[in-house]
């Protein structure tokens, strides 16, 4: 009977230590993958954060571009503009001799 007793407190004995031990475990296994978890938010954060900035210089550029294709327009307008006013002053200058002639 006592043998029995002592295999019963043995057994309960290893069982508390798997307990004990599997709970280790559990919190090893935990932390781990909270560790790996940090890393791969890091990783997304860090892609997501490269794939903004690509995005950022690529509307950049692309600004640039229509900035400069409007600021070419703008030129040939204001040269068109400067032809019509060089051409409208000469016809004043013109109709201006010929009303001092005329006279």
């Amino acid at each position: 009977m006592e043998d029995v007793i002592k295999q019963i407190v043995d057994a309960e004995r290893e069982a508390e230590a798997r307990i004990e031990k599997a709970g280790a475990e559990a919190k090893e296994i935990v932390l781990k993958a909270k560790e790996e978890a940090k890393l791969i938010e890091k990783e997304v954060v860090g892609d997501a954060e490269k794939q903004a900035e690509a995005l950022v210089e690529k509307a950049r550029l692309e600004g640039e571009e229509e900035a400069k294709k409007i600021l070419e327009e703008g030129e040939r307008e204001i040269e068109a503009l400067k032809i019509n006013a060089t051409n409208n002053l000469e016809k004043a200058i013109s109709a201006g001799i010929a009303l001092v002639r005329g006279s």
